[in-house]
């Protein structure tokens, strides 16, 4: 039986899965960033300074191009693996660092941890409760670069939009 290609996560169910887990990675627990704020604010200071030569932001986040991203960018990670059956759907999901998306592949989180337990992050002024994953500075940006930015970054502006203002009700799993 052929493999049939696993289908995209829509940009709302992304978005939604981030604000869910507020922008924190599932497995090692470190803050995430959303990858269009990387990609606008690299565009913002080179035009500023146009002799800078920035590593912000590349479209497959490699790490001599985009370090941050390779590490801390938001990813959607199956909770139950895809590849083993796992659902499709937001019940299933968890935000992922991209250091613990790349590296958990398709094992499940269980056997995950347990070959790389998370380190305990010991905050002196405890968790995060309003980290955005920069996601504001996207919409910030973004709203100065409309001209500039592709059907999908006018999706993900629209719904960010939304859960910053509020709009959008908060998503439990």
């Amino acid at each position: 039986m052929p493999k049939t290609a696993r289908p995209a996560i829509p940009v709302e169910t992304a978005a939604a899965v981030y604000f869910r887990d507020g922008w924190i990675c599932a497995l090692c627990h470190r803050p995430t960033v959303f990858h269009l704020a990387f990609k606008y604010a690299g565009q913002f200071v080179a035009t500023r300074l146009p002799d800078m030569q920035l590593a912000y932001f590349h479209p497959n986040w490699r790490r001599d191009a985009s370090p941050l991203l390779d590490e801390l960018g938001a990813c959607v990670d199956h909770v139950h693996a895809y590849a083993r059956g796992g659902a499709h759907d937001l019940s299933n999901f968890a935000t992922a660092c991209g250091k613990c998306n790349t590296r958990k592949s398709a094992r499940e989180k269980a056997e995950y941890l347990d070959a790389n337990p998370p380190h305990r992050v010991r905050g002196k002024y405890g968790e995060p409760t309003r980290w955005d994953g920069l996601s504001s500075l996207f919409v910030v940006l973004a709203r100065e670069s409309r001209e500039l930015l592709t059907m999908t970054e006018k999706r993900w502006l629209h719904t960010l939009e939304a859960h910053l203002s509020g709009a959008v009700p908060e998503v439990k799993s």
